[in-house]
């Protein structure tokens, strides 16, 4: 039987200096189901929902609001997320208190494997594909048919069924989304970079330009990781998007020294069915090639998404001994920090830094947005999630502010609970379980109605 990952866990959102906040992390620990569940536990209930914790964002968050004398639910302020320590702790009536180790003790520990997801989502175009991508995609995931199987090759094609089927979900809710400021139907998207650890694999799957990266450790004398981009960017101009768009009946230009996908739609002043000779405007309009949502490029000659929603899969198997983190960002980090540099400062940092010091994800975060500012341009959405791995029975490294211990063989009851010395910041009681998770709104480099062109 597979051992499972033991990982520490942080996370870090911050807006930038830009106008909306569309940037949304999805955390979830769950429990595995059963050989043969019972139709109410096909599906375990999520670690995502009540809870007595949030990452360190939110912590953060909190403390700058009280010092500026703002509401904690301030929609400008950095993205927040809720944790979950136990099942067995939720009818507890009091979700911000820590437990005590009598309670601790006394819980009746269930040694089922878990699944962790762990997914960043980089909106644009308005707020609504991020959050429903945030809110529904893990479920249809685990809906999929091989979702749960030992053949990798069927995880990975249940990851593809289930971007997909969230994608054309999003289609029902579009008459519901706000319009542009010309009418327009929404031309809400959303980059996603997903991870699911299961055992000792780690399955990932993507679309745009949110990456995924590994910090791997050859040799012990090795002063330096190496770092492994597990993902590649779904950028218009590479060729295999180029001729796949093309192929579509779709096109790439570029705009500001940026290539992107051309929004072919109906010069504005037009009324009435569009017809052979209707004015077409070809506007250069969305920089990566692959997300979720984006429903205006829906061609109906091909029956397709211009702008596909279908991911890159593709599976990990994961050595403690040689992956030392595994980082998901937005392009927010990750223009401003080449992966070598984001694994070998999560390295340093927990060399030097001790256990009262702040967490690599914030560490990373405040390092890309300082970078932002010294070459004076307006911060992009920054966020990212940090899994430090740990062999088992090796030494431990110290805990930093607003990190979380996870041991996926164990049981999730297993999990440390805020208040311990895993989680030294104190935060209060969240009141309203709509703000359980990561928000944040990005104007991302893309051409909207209305909206600035970000210009590099």
């Amino acid at each position: 039987m597979d051992e499972g990952i033991i990982f520490r866990m942080s996370a870090f959102s911050e807006q930038g200096g830009r106008k909306y906040m569309e940037d949304v992390v999805e955390i979830r620990i769950e429990y595995e189901p059963t050989q043969s569940p019972s139709p109410a536990e096909d599906y375990p209930k999520s670690q995502g929902h009540g809870g007595q914790g949030k990452t360190e964002s939110e912590a953060t968050k909190q403390t700058e609001n009280e010092k500026h004398g703002h509401s904690g639910a301030a929609e400008s302020g950095p993205a927040s997320a809720m944790w979950v320590e136990s099942l067995a702790n939720e009818d507890s009536g009091n979700n911000s208190a820590p437990a005590s180790e009598e309670k601790i003790a006394g819980h009746a520990v269930d040694t089922r494997k878990s699944v962790a997801f762990f997914a960043v989502f980089d909106g644009h175009g308005g707020r609504e594909a991020a959050h429903f991508a945030r809110e529904n995609l893990w479920d249809l995931l685990k809906r999929q048919r091989g979702f749960w199987s030992k053949d990798h090759s069927e995880v990975c094609a249940a990851l593809k069924k289930g971007f997909i089927a969230c994608h054309h979900a999003m289609w029902k809710e579009l008459p519901e989304w706000p319009k542009t400021i010309t009418g327009l139907p929404s031309t809400s998207g959303t980059t996603a970079s997903v991870i699911v650890i299961r055992g000792v694999h780690m399955y990932v799957a993507h679309v745009g330009d949110s990456a995924v990266v590994v910090g791997v450790q050859e040799n012990d004398s090795d002063i330096r990781l190496q770092a492994l981009e597990i993902t590649q960017d779904h950028k218009p101009e590479l060729p295999k998007e180029k001729e796949r768009i093309e192929r579509l009946g779709g096109s790439v230009m570029k705009k500001s020294g940026v290539n992107r996908v051309v929004w072919k739609r109906p010069r504005l002043t037009h009324n009435g069915p569009v017809r052979r000779s209707t004015v077409i405007d070809q506007i250069p309009f969305l920089a990566v090639a692959r997300s979720l949502g984006d429903l205006w490029s829906y061609d109906f000659y091909s029956g397709e998404f211009v702008v596909s929603p279908e991911p890159d899969t593709t599976v990990m198997t994961l050595d403690p001994s040689r992956h030392r983190y595994i980082i998901l960002g937005s392009d927010g980090l990750w223009n401003m920090m080449p992966p070598k540099n984001a694994v070998n400062m999560c390295y340093s940092h927990d060399k030097m830094v001790g256990p009262k010091g702040m967490s690599c994800a914030r560490r990373l975060g405040c390092t890309a947005l300082l970078f932002w500012k010294e070459r004076m341009l307006r911060a992009d959405n920054t966020t990212v999630i940090v899994l430090a791995l740990q062999e088992r029975g090796g030494p431990q490294i110290p805990m930093h502010r607003d990190e979380i211990v996870v041991d996926m063989s164990t049981g999730i009851d297993h999990v440390p609970f805020p208040g311990t010395t895993y989680n030294t910041c104190a935060v209060p009681k969240e009141e309203h379980e709509d703000d359980m998770f990561f928000e944040e709104d990005e104007i991302y480099g893309e051409e909207h109605e209305g909206w600035p062109c970000l210009e590099w």
